[in-house]
């Protein structure tokens, strides 16, 4: 006889579900603080293009996540979310082609917001 409540597989899938879903935003604030500590003051120009871009997406993303919670349609959250992964990968398409190619619509608000990150 299984002594264990009936539950508990369900309670601990439930369990490691909320504990995995911050370990994204952990990844990105620390890859993302590893690479200021290590251009910091280095004059890097290409490095600190891209630091300014992938922080502005980061920071549209977790606004993005915040407001499209609030909203009861799922698919528009999903295009919103969609829309931050392509701007992702256009950033990263554009590192790795070792080009300094702005975002569209919001890239030179970027280089102009986050003008701290150097």
């Amino acid at each position: 006889m299984d002594k264990r409540p009936a539950g508990k597989k369900l309670a601990i899938l439930g369990y490691a579900s909320a504990i995995l879903i911050y370990l994204p935003l952990l990844f990105f604030i620390g890859v993302f603080g590893v690479a200021v500590i290590l251009n910091h003051k280095k004059g890097n120009d290409f490095a600190s293009f891209h630091l300014r871009q992938m922080f502005g997406i980061g920071v549209l993303t977790i606004a993005a996540s915040v407001f499209t919670s609030r909203i009861d349609n799922v698919m528009i959250g999903l295009i919103v979310l969609s829309l931050m992964v392509l701007l992702a990968l256009l950033g990263l398409v554009s590192a790795l082609k070792n080009q300094k190619d702005e975002l569209p619509f919001i890239g030179a608000y970027f280089q102009k917001w986050f003008s701290f990150i150097q």
